[in-house]
């Protein structure tokens, strides 16, 4: 499989991958929605056809952090996130020194969510707090911040 990771523009394509996964977005669809014009978006493609995203923004000089990610569910368990994810972080080294994630933490009952911290753990990021209520996320929504030097 020849994935190809590059910049792009192509909002459309990744609202399409972001649908096909829209049950893991459920309650930040429409932020999702929104970030995709805001943050640098990042394309995998396999055959010119976008098969997984994502997308970054700068949060001070230092940081970075990774603030959507997807891949179709018939393109998943093949590398393609971790393809996303190290390509993306290989880029951003040299300009920042930490890169952070934010995502549903473990006191939450939703166990789904748990492949979602092993991904990023396996990556190299650790958990860095638990925050609950965190600002616009709503009172079921705790936060877990993970970070990894770059």
């Amino acid at each position: 499989m020849n994935i190809v990771i590059k910049n792009t523009t192509d909002v459309d394509s990744a609202l399409k991958v972001a649908e096909s996964s829209k049950d893991y977005f459920e309650t930040g669809f429409e932020d999702l929605k929104r970030d995709l014009r805001k943050h640098t978006l990042r394309g995998a493609y396999l055959e010119n056809i976008m098969v997984g995203f994502i997308t970054y923004k700068e949060n001070n000089p230092d940081v970075v952090e990774l603030s959507w990610l997807a891949v179709m569910p018939k393109h998943r368990k093949h590398g393609i996130g971790s393809k996303l994810a190290v390509n993306t972080l290989e880029r951003l080294k040299d300009r920042y020194k930490i890169c952070e994630v934010k995502t549903l933490a473990e006191t939450h009952k939703d166990k789904g969510y748990a492949k979602t911290r092993n991904f990023y753990k396996k990556l190299g990021f650790i958990s860095l707090e638990i925050i609950h209520p965190y600002p616009g996320w709503g009172d079921d929504n705790p936060c877990q911040i993970f970070v990894k030097p770059l």
